[in-house]
């Protein structure tokens, strides 16, 4: 059986993609505020919204990629 991707996918891949080059380039800002802060990051309320981003996007794939390409049982 070959996997089917629709256009909607590939956006979402794409999407994907994006958020995680996000979320390791906020990580690493992140990390450097920490090197020369004791305070709290004060972006942390925007690593939450990349995160929760990026859980939305990644269940929002999975329903689409097992709609497509898993097959109901025959009973």
């Amino acid at each position: 059986m070959q996997e089917i991707i629709t256009s909607e996918m590939s956006e979402i891949r794409r999407l994907i993609a994006e958020t995680v080059a996000k979320r390791n380039a906020f990580k690493a800002e992140m990390e450097h505020w920490y090197e020369n802060n004791s305070r709290r990051f004060e972006g942390m309320n925007e690593l939450i919204v990349i995160d929760s981003t990026l859980s939305q996007l990644d269940s929002h794939y999975k329903r689409l990629w097992d709609y497509h390409n898993i097959k109901p049982s025959a009973s």
